[in-house]
């Protein structure tokens, strides 16, 4: 029996991992909300913008920190033409546009393994990203930079 139970999980996780990525409360309410396809759309992707704004701004806040709780010359070297923050900053903006085009590359495979028609893609996508976006916004909160 718990080698049955086992299998099953192995098999059934990787199904719930995609479901979870592309399912979530603003899809539903958008849908229950409104009466037609297309306003449940627009709803939707509004909501995406409003989630990617928030996102943009933490980053920007988190940039500023950065800068502010980093201002010591990069490696300890009193020579060095950057502070430890320049670097930082660098390569944290780095990562930031590699994560986007992460989340981007990511939702888009999600709602392709859907298998759904092609003009439910969208809402799919768009809850991926906003899925997405809040848990990125709890990594970002999880690099301990103090408040400014």
């Amino acid at each position: 029996m718990n080698k049955l139970l086992v299998l099953l999980g192995i098999f059934i996780f990787p199904l719930t991992v995609q479901a979870e990525l592309s399912i979530g409360q603003e899809r539903d309410t958008c849908f229950k909300k409104n009466k037609d396809i297309p306003s449940a759309y627009n709803c939707l992707s509004a909501k995406k913008e409003v989630s990617n704004k928030k996102l943009d701004t933490l980053i920007s806040e988190t940039v500023k920190r950065i800068k502010a709780n980093n201002v010591g010359p990069f490696n300890g070297k009193d020579d060095s033409k950057e502070t430890a923050g320049d670097v930082y900053n660098r390569r944290f903006l780095q990562a930031q546009k590699s994560w986007k085009d992460y989340r981007s590359q990511l939702c888009l495979s999600i709602a392709t393994e859907l298998d759904e028609d092609s003009y439910d893609y969208q809402s799919y996508i768009d809850q991926c990203q906003i899925n997405l976006n809040k848990n990125h916004a709890n990594e970002i909160s999880q690099m301990g930079l103090p408040p400014n």
